[in-house]
């Protein structure tokens, strides 16, 4: 009998830890996936512009939170405002963290925003940022991106 109670708790025992792994495991591809959306958005960013970035990746309600600036409320007014940025521009940026819980996920970086001024000199302006993430029909969206900047190429 007392060999029958060992093998049980020893089997209970090993399917909880196989059981905690699968939802470690899923935390952790879910966190993998959204550091890859974030790193997709960055990507199209720089290629296509922001705006068209936004477009694709936030939601209908989406709010961004720009530095010494009002904020920007809907995906409608953001692009509007983004589209107005000079020609040349291209903003990226390289997410450092994130975490996932459920439907909702948080990003956070480094970003460099490359330009000219009415001179026509290269500028350059760096800072953090801080994304808010929802997930809609399997996909994640951009909820919320709120930014800061650094005086000079910001570190982890």
């Amino acid at each position: 009998m007392k060999i029958l109670h060992i093998f049980l708790v020893s089997v209970v025992s090993a399917l909880l830890l196989v059981a905690c792994q699968g939802g470690n495991n899923t935390a952790a591809m879910a966190t993998q996936s959204l550091m890859h959306t974030d790193s997709a958005f960055s990507t199209m960013s720089e290629r296509q512009g922001f705006a068209a970035a936004f477009r694709q990746y936030a939601t209908d309600d989406a709010l961004l939170l720009p530095e010494n600036r009002a904020a920007l409320k809907g995906r409608a007014t953001i692009v509007a405002n983004l589209q107005g940025l000079p020609a040349g521009s291209a903003l990226s940026w390289s997410p450092q963290g994130a975490d996932v819980s459920g439907d909702l996920g948080y990003t956070w970086g480094i970003y460099t925003l490359l330009g000219s001024n009415s001179a026509g000199q290269a500028t350059a302006a760096y800072g953090h940022y801080l994304s808010v993430w929802k997930k809609q029909a399997g996909d994640w969206r951009l909820a919320v991106m709120m930014v800061n900047s650094t005086p000079g190429p910001a570190g982890g």
